[in-house]
């Protein structure tokens, strides 16, 4: 017998970086965005259908698709295991969901990507002042230079026809105190493109702007400012039309569906205007609940899709504006995953403070809850009628499971340096703190019943005993694994690793209810109460040193699954004791891992700020 584990589902948008999500532009249920490192292509309509294009080892800044949908066009981060952060800006070819083609040349981050209209240019700027114009067939640079400030703005205007074989181009460029309309002429003496560039004249006082996005409509360039403004440029004159102001924390998105333009705003305002040259009209406006980074148009034009800062996607009909949840995610490392009773519901933490409770069937939230302080652990506790929660703050949060907000139910300030991790039966809570305590607390009460202070260091993991409910075993950073006694109210008995950190544990259900434990020398361990020494080991598979970060050994007992540092997922058969699936996915350290209690998958949470959902398949 065989086992397989498979990527179902990826849950990551985190609205992190401006406009990283379009429509494709004749699939009008298709949409494209990043996940960290990974570019997602989802249908609207069925969540479960989705695939992915990964080639990026940083976070996805800069996103486009050509207009005849073949192209997508993505740009990074500077890269953290490439001498001098080197950004790449990478071609996919959309039918085929393979890399068409890579440039290089940009570094610590691409700011802008475009195509142009006919698909055959590409333009790129980045952090490092640097612009570059490729050409995408032959992967030749077109044009390039350095600019005095970095350029957050680079857009086509219309192709202009000479009557010849090479039509032309227009490009405006965007800086802080200037703006440029290029035309990209085809040179006959030299044989290729060269640019040629006027300055748009501005009032004699300036207009000092940071212009972040924006589109050329007819003979205009309409752009979106950091103060709110929308300007209005004619590329035909090179003149400077008028500045309206249409939002608060800065205009993000500027999109064009028909003869209308759609507005958003980092204070999560969406406007439709129309209009032109200096007279432009609202004709709707909706507020959502977070600053807008993402504002796409579906191919139909019945719809938009906005992503908002706190890791959400909304469709709004483009009618009047009206919204509907479309996805949530995590803003920030994802820090905790927890089951219940059922296999359709999973916890998620990260910690910018969220806690959600998604519907694994449909990927929505069930209910979220928030706070201030980063959430370091949490369990759906028994009867799947609440969740718990610990923070950095050291109180230990109760929330309701009710559909839409969570309530808050109690708390209680369970340790100085913040609660690390946290488990729960239907008699005792037990927690884990940085101050490396490990304390009982009364389930119903809330009162404090034992507190050890046995460890060194942080406790990293518990786990409650599968066999004696009673009995509690605790890993720490100090390399210590200690199993404490509730009933007798005392510690049972004391084992060290001699090789590295123990950061997480999990239980056997054979060979006497071992317990497992990974550390960051890549060794699964495993111990039993009656042997001071590890009763077995499995090493990292050959030729590889892993830094293990968790550990969950499945329902049925036959397989344990571990999350590295580097991102990775090992699946091990405890039968043979042998590693027979390396699984990649996550684009930062795994934080943890855990199987649903029907074995039918796995969910992973990683420093990325995505959860991972995978099929597991036993054949």
């Amino acid at each position: 017998m065989s086992a397989v584990v498979e990527l179902e589902h990826f849950c990551g948008y985190g609205g992190k970086h401006l406009n990283t999500a379009r429509y494709h532009p004749s699939e009008a249920e298709t949409l494209i965005y990043s996940a960290a490192s990974a570019i997602i292509i989802e249908n609207v309509n069925d969540p479960h259908k989705q695939q992915f294009l990964r080639g990026h080892d940083a976070e996805v800044s800069a996103l486009d698709i050509s207009l005849n949908g073949k192209l997508v066009a993505s740009g990074q981060l500077g890269s953290p295991f490439r001498k001098g952060a080197v950004a790449p800006v990478v071609v996919w070819d959309f039918d085929n969901r393979s890399k068409y083609i890579e440039f290089n040349g940009l570094s610590h981050s691409v700011l802008c990507v475009k195509f142009s209209p006919d698909g055959r240019f590409l333009v790129a700027t980045g952090a490092s002042q640097m612009i570059y114009v490729w050409d995408v067939s032959t992967g030749e640079v077109v044009y390039n230079r350095r600019t005095e400030s970095p350029c957050f703005l680079a857009v086509w205007g219309p192709i202009i026809d000479t009557g010849g074989r090479y039509p032309s181009y227009q490009l405006c460029t965007t800086y802080d105190a200037q703006v440029f309309v290029h035309t990209m002429s085809f040179d006959i003496k030299t044989m290729c493109y060269v640019l040629s560039t006027d300055p748009v004249q501005f009032p004699p006082a300036g207009l000092q702007r940071k212009h972040i996005c924006g589109v050329v409509v007819g003979d205009f360039l309409i752009t979106g400012t950091s103060a709110g403004d929308l300007c209005v440029f004619s590329t035909k004159s090179q003149v400077f039309r008028t500045a309206l102001p249409v939002c608060n924390n800065g205009v993000t998105s500027i999109t064009q569906s028909g003869e209308m333009l759609y507005v958003a705003g980092g204070d999560g305002r969406v406007k439709a205007i129309r209009g032109y040259d200096t007279q432009w009209d609202v004709l709707s406006e909706n507020v959502l609940e977070a600053g807008v980074t993402a504002l796409t148009p579906s191919a139909d034009g019945a719809e938009l899709v906005a992503g908002t800062r706190n890791g959400k996607f909304w469709r709004l009909l483009t009618s009047d504006l009206t919204a509907t949840l479309q996805s949530a995610s995590h803003t920030g490392e994802v820090t905790d995953v927890s089951f219940g009773s059922s296999s359709d519901q999973v916890c998620t933490a990260s910690d910018t403070g969220e806690v959600f409770l998604f519907d694994l069937s449909d990927y929505m939230p069930i209910t979220a809850a928030y706070s201030k302080s980063p959430v370091r652990s949490c369990v759906i506790a028994t009867g799947n009628h609440e969740i718990l929660a610990g923070y950095d703050d050291g109180h230990l949060r109760c929330w309701s499971t009710d559909r839409g907000h969570s309530k808050m139910l109690w708390q209680v300030n369970c340790h100085r340096q913040g609660i690390t991790v946290l488990r729960e039966t239907p008699n005792f809570i037990c927690t884990g703190g940085g101050d490396c305590a490990v304390r009982f607390w009364q389930r119903t009460s809330r009162e404090l019943l034992t507190s050890f202070q046995n460890h060194r260091k942080p406790v990293a993991d518990l786990k409650v005993d599968e066999v004696l409910p009673h009995v509690v075993h605790s890993g720490s950073e100090d390399k210590s694994l200690i199993a404490y006694d509730l009933k007798v109210n005392k510690t049972m008995v004391q084992h060290f690793s001699h090789g590295s950190n123990i950061t997480g544990l999990s239980q056997r259900k054979d060979r006497d209810s071992e317990i497992v434990s990974c550390s960051q020398d890549g060794k699964l361990l495993f111990w039993d109460v009656d042997y001071p020494d590890p009763t077995g080991c499995i090493e990292s598979p050959t030729g590889t040193m892993l830094k293990l970060r968790c550990v969950e050994v499945s329902p049925n007992g036959r397989y344990v699954i571990a999350g590295t540092d580097d991102a990775r997922m090992y699946l091990y058969d405890l039968t043979t004791c042998q590693c027979i699936q390396e699984c990649e996915g996550h684009a930062a350290g795994i934080t943890h891992v855990r199987w649903s209690p029907d074995q039918k998958q796995i969910v992973s949470t990683a420093k990325d700020g995505c959860v991972i959902i995978w099929n597991f398949f036993e054949m």
